[in-house]
């Protein structure tokens, strides 16, 4: 295959396990990065917010930002309270959100690793009442592995639509930044609006003890990434 030349996948909901050889992958060898946001300070008039992205991301030069409103869930389509820019640079550090009016009904906020609130891959809620319940966001696993093929498993946040949003996973063979990287081995667009499913990369060969980055974008461009999944293939298995 050429550098140029890059396998195109398919997204389905449901899962599935092609009928070849598999790949075992190393005990001990996956590494997931995925960004995080968490409400750690809430009064009446303000709300804090730590923030953590991808390792080698830039979230000033990427427009990313924190975003916040009074739901339960981010209503996608609906403008927020407050919408405040990460000035800096650093992977992870914190905002404050200020000249709200803050009630006791329940508050998200969410952090966006682009420009648009359809980059939004994490968030942070503030039930009513002012507790404040575990962070969740965009993720991505091994279903399996094949000599030919893998499935991996998605996940993005509740009332999500990837394949609106232009959601897609790229493979790379060894440690891969999305922010400095070659041409992927393999590419698969998100086609089901599921905010939970199932991609598929086919005809893409895979070797053995070998290392390869998977990455899940938010949008179509490369620093709009959400989560990094780094895993060594080992032998064949044997008896399935």
């Amino acid at each position: 295959m050429k550098n140029d030349e890059v396998r195109q996948g398919s997204a389905l909901i449901e899962k599935t396990s092609p009928a070849e050889q598999r790949l075992a992958v190393g005990l001990d060898t996956t590494n997931l990065d995925i960004c995080y946001v968490s409400v750690t300070y809430v009064d009446g008039e303000t709300v804090t917010v730590s923030y953590a992205g991808l390792p080698g991301n830039q979230p000033a030069t990427y427009k990313n930002f924190i975003a916040i409103w009074e739901n339960s869930v981010i209503p996608w389509t609906v403008p927020p309270l407050a919408l405040v820019p990460i000035t800096t640079n650093s992977e992870q550090g914190s905002v404050t959100i200020e000249g709200l009016t803050i009630t006791r009904n329940a508050y998200v906020v969410g952090y966006a690793v682009g420009p648009d609130i359809t980059n939004i891959c994490c968030s942070s809620l503030i039930s009513a009442g002012g507790y404040l319940a575990a962070p969740t966001q965009v993720s991505i696993s091994l279903n399996y592995v094949g000599v030919n093929s893998l499935s991996i498993h998605y996940q993005t946040l509740a009332g999500y639509l990837p394949q609106q949003y232009n959601n897609w996973v790229g493979l790379w063979k060894g440690y891969a930044s999305p922010y400095n990287a070659s041409t992927p081995l393999a590419m698969a667009t998100i086609n089901s609006d599921s905010s939970e499913g199932t991609v598929n990369m086919t005809n893409v060969p895979l070797e053995t003890n070998t290392n390869y980055t998977l990455i899940y974008f938010m949008g179509k461009e490369r620093t709009m990434a959400a989560a990094i999944l780094n895993f060594n293939t080992s032998e064949f298995l044997t008896g399935i």
